[in-house]
């Protein structure tokens, strides 16, 4: 549904979970974007104790409120954006009725919800918790079913490049300072990423569950599970990842000129860049599709480049997205 044809009717608060984070931010500027029918926009934050904190957004200050256990109550859908931690912590807690979608990673059990997409015609489910999948499985997910549309996936290795920018402002702070270490031959500040991240690549401790997670979250979007490979680095980059994909076909693989002109259909999801441009995941900050940066094909495989920003598509416009679709579906906006 686009910003243009959304119906005019009621309106209700929302909520919106640490605010002050790089993905709620993009929640918040998707929510102005689509023009989304919010009467208000309440703000909260997880951290800090129980008092409010004054916080700049949109070019003024805004109050962030501590969130208690009935914080939600007064909202009718609530984002939350914060750790998966203390998330969880919330969930367990809460008092409230607001549909919460959740774009923290938390994992209890429940299915992953995705709105219904071109002319899908898909209910969403019941129940006040929707949880959003790992922004790298959607894009994956959402690749193997355009190729399968030409051939069938039997499965697939990826190598993908997580930003710094997953870790918060202070992690993208800690960068910018130790890449001006660097260049003045001076001490690297290592608090937060606890190695060097300036021009570098490395493996956190969490790399095994960052893989599992994105591989379950794949299996759960496509319904099935197929012989799946992760390989996962931090890189010292900004924003996007940076994924190399070889997908193993059941069937000969199509020519790329086709794969590419399927991809190209797909304007709303992937942007297919000239590999002379030199794009990576620089260019697709702020972009809500994946940019595709290199289409192999030979024998039964198929070897794709793809760069994604992790907070826009398959983050905080999925979101949204999936507010949009509910507060139809429930009758809480006029059709």
């Amino acid at each position: 549904m686009t910003a243009a044809s959304r119906p005019e009717g009621l309106s209700f608060s929302v909520a919106i979970v640490e605010p002050t984070t790089l993905l709620g931010r993009d929640v918040r500027a998707v929510l102005t974007e689509r023009k989304f029918p919010a009467s208000r926009v309440h703000l909260f934050h997880q951290a800090g104790g129980g008092t409010g904190l004054l916080a700049a957004a949109d070019d003024e200050v805004a109050f962030v409120a501590p969130l208690t256990d009935d914080a939600l109550e007064t909202s009718r859908i609530a984002f939350l954006c914060g750790s998966a931690a203390e998330t969880a912590r919330f969930l367990s807690t809460r008092a409230d009725g607001a549909l919460a979608i959740d774009l923290s990673g938390v994992r209890n059990g429940q299915a992953l919800v995705v709105p219904s997409e071109g002319d899908e015609s898909r209910t969403l489910p019941s129940g006040n918790l929707f949880l959003t999948p790992h922004p790298v499985a959607f894009v994956l997910a959402e690749t193997i079913r355009l190729v399968e549309t030409l051939a069938p996936v039997t499965g697939i290795t990826a190598a993908v490049d997580r930003p710094t920018s997953e870790l918060g402002k202070t992690a993208l702070d800690e960068l910018f300072q130790q890449a001006l270490a660097l260049a003045t031959f001076q001490p690297l500040p290592k608090d937060v990423l606890e190695t060097q991240g300036a021009f570098n690549f490395w493996v956190p401790p969490d790399s095994h569950a960052f893989e599992k997670s994105v591989a379950d979250d794949m299996a759960a979007l496509l319904g099935r599970s197929i012989p799946t490979t992760i390989l996962s680095a931090r890189s010292g980059v900004f924003h996007g990842h940076f994924l190399r994909i070889e997908l193993r076909l059941g069937g000969d693989a199509p020519e790329a000129s086709g794969l590419l002109a399927s991809f190209r259909a797909q304007k709303h999801a992937f942007d297919v860049v000239d590999p002379e441009d030199l794009s990576g995941p620089v260019e697709s900050a702020g972009r809500d599709e994946t940019l595709l940066l290199r289409c192999e094909t030979s024998g039964r495989r198929v070897a794709l480049t793809l760069a994604a920003d992790h907070l826009r598509r398959a983050g905080a416009l999925l979101a949204v997205r999936l507010a949009e679709q509910a507060a139809l579906e429930r009758g809480w906006l006029a059709r």
